[in-house]
């Protein structure tokens, strides 16, 4: 895991490596200006002190001395902190948009297998975790270490006892940090996985709040969330607990520090062995040091949680996706003749659902497939979509086996109408032109007509223009599959595939379905399937799946 982190670590620096510089360099301007602060005021406090103050004008110097250092500190803890900022940001959109980029090329099978939720939480909670980390934690991390051994070894020529005495107890906050970010680490992992949970609940929710409403759910879901929601809580809860008991343990540890700098100054300056000078300078590196000393202190638990985030991000990326295009020939279709040959699959290790499958389907042949549900007969579409591959056997499009060839060439010659229709948040004009940019207007037309939806749109106040709403929620069943279908057309395919075509029809709609829809499946290679035995009149073949093979049937004259 840390040589992929590693690994993953020089790719970011990497993209952004005059970024990191730059705020490196920032960075150790403001650690050398840190550590020369406390040696240029003691000095300078020793020289006004041993005047006697008989110049005003000379401690005034003194004081507007101090005041730009302090002012340039300043300045440089400003560039830093909002360069480092700024750096977050462009690696959160950066990384973002590469999951999100990743998230897209993977199959369907991880989709069936992971849920919305555990994708939303990684585009969001560990994504930003790990940014969080890279700018503000691991950035800072070596300017931190040397303001640290800086001041301990300015101390150690200052007063080496001091020194000593302070370097006895950086094994001790390391101790306790330890103790306490080992309750960290695990309750961030458990955290961060019920925060999924919740996610995925209000996605789901959402998604199917008219099933909720028309069920009387709202209390039963609520309670649902709410209970969620509690764990994550209560997790959090105890999280806060440990994390607020560090910054106090260690500020505890850090002022037994300073009372320390001050007890061993107190005996030094009365014994004669320091003097003004070096009390200034030990009490302000006792401060600087104090300041590392708590940013290193969270460093463990820091580290936990980043490790956490950063394991599922690349457990993510090493999931196989679909096959890359890199090499492979375009698939050239002129006919659409669909073939399948001794075509087998199972879902991950279990039995074949499908076994044996061969059928030829010529061009411009429309069939249906029949069979009950969990056939396999939706699973024979996403085959062809190169959703999934088979685990035996080939299937080609005009004589050109689909999977040595380029996935986006075989989609794009298939025209796919769903029955579970989904349609984006947009216009019904967004919606019919989704896969096809800038297409003509007359191209829009003509599928609107062939599809049924010219006189649909007519009736609607904004026409093309109407809001569809999030899913299509605005919409009625049978709508959504028209602009779905009139989609599907707009890509000019030459295949067509439909699943469960007249299930969102009304009874009249299922018996014209034939009258509409009869002289344009003639103009392409239709696959069907279907319970709906009223639309068999429009089958030129009949196929009914059952037992895990494929029979075709006669079809009655």
């Amino acid at each position: 895991m840390w040589t992929k982190s590693l690994y993953f670590g020089r790719n970011i620096f990497r993209h952004y490596r005059l970024s990191f510089l730059f705020i490196f360099a920032i960075l150790m301007a403001e650690t050398a200006l840190n550590l020369a602060i406390p040696y240029v005021v003691g000095k300078q406090s020793a020289a006004a002190v041993n005047s006697n103050f008989t110049s005003l004008n000379e401690l005034t110097l003194y004081l507007a001395a101090w005041c730009v250092l302090f002012a340039v500190q300043s300045l440089l803890k400003f560039f830093s902190t909002y360069q480092l900022n700024v750096l977050g940001a462009r690696l959160m959109a950066n990384l973002s948009c590469r999951l999100y980029d990743h998230v897209q090329i993977m199959p369907m099978k991880y989709f069936q297998n992971t849920n919305k939720g555990d994708v939303l939480s990684l585009l969001t909670y560990d994504l930003g975790t790990v940014s969080y980390f890279v700018t503000s934690v691991l950035t800072t991390l070596l300017p931190n270490v040397l303001v640290l051994v800086g001041s301990v070894i300015m101390m150690y020529l200052i007063e080496p006892l001091v020194a000593v005495l302070i370097i006895t107890l950086v094994p001790l906050v390391y101790v306790v940090t330890k103790l306490v970010g080992r309750q960290i680490h695990p309750l961030s992992k458990q955290i961060v996985q019920k925060q999924a949970d919740t996610l995925a609940i209000a996605s789901e929710n959402i998604s199917t709040i008219s099933l909720i409403k028309s069920f009387n759910r709202e209390e039963a879901e609520s309670s649902r969330y709410k209970s969620h929601t509690g764990e994550v809580l209560s997790l959090r809860t105890r999280q806060f607990r440990y994390q607020a008991m560090l910054p106090p343990l260690i500020q505890f540890l850090a002022s037994v520090c300073i009372i320390t700098i001050i007890g061993v100054c107190l005996l030094q300056f009365k014994a004669g062995k320091i003097d003004v000078s070096d009390i200034v300078s030990l009490l302000l590196y006792g401060m600087i040091f104090t300041r590392p000393v708590s940013a290193l202190a969270g460093l463990y638990g820091q580290t936990m949680q980043m490790s956490g985030a950063l394991s599922r991000l690349l457990a993510m990326h090493a999931q196989e996706r679909e096959p890359t295009e890199t090499g492979l020939a375009e698939l050239a279709a002129e006919r659409g003749e669909v073939r399948f040959d001794n075509v087998c699959f199972s879902y991950q290790d279990n039995a074949d659902i499908l076994s044996d499958i061969s059928f030829t389907l010529k061009a411009g042949e429309t069939a249906l497939i029949t069979g009950e549900n969990g056939a396999g007969k939706s699973t024979l579409l996403h085959l062809l979509m190169r959703f999934f591959e088979p685990s035996r056997g080939h299937i080609s499009i005009d004589g050109q086996d689909i999977f040595k060839v380029s996935t986006t060439s075989v989609r794009a010659c298939i025209g796919h109408v769903s029955q579970d229709v989904v349609l984006c948040n947009g216009s019904i004009l967004d919606n019919i032109t989704y896969g096809v940019e800038k297409p003509e207007p007359d191209d829009i037309d003509k599928v609107c007509k062939l599809s049924g939806l010219t006189q649909i749109v007519a009736k609607m106040p904004a026409g093309m223009s109407t809001l569809v709403g999030e899913g299509g929620i605005r919409l009625s069943g049978g709508q959504r599959q028209r602009i779905a279908l009139a989609r599907a057309l707009l890509k000019r395919p030459k295949i067509l595939l439909f699943d469960e075509p007249t299930s969102m029809l009304d009874e009249g709609g299922r018996h014209r379905f034939k009258d509409e829809f009869e002289h344009l499946f003639k103009h392409y290679t239709v696959l069907m399937i279907s319970h709906d035995p009223t639309i068999a009149d429009v089958a030129d073949r009949l196929f009914e799946l059952q037992n895990r093979t494929l029979t075709e049937l006669v079809v009655k004259e």
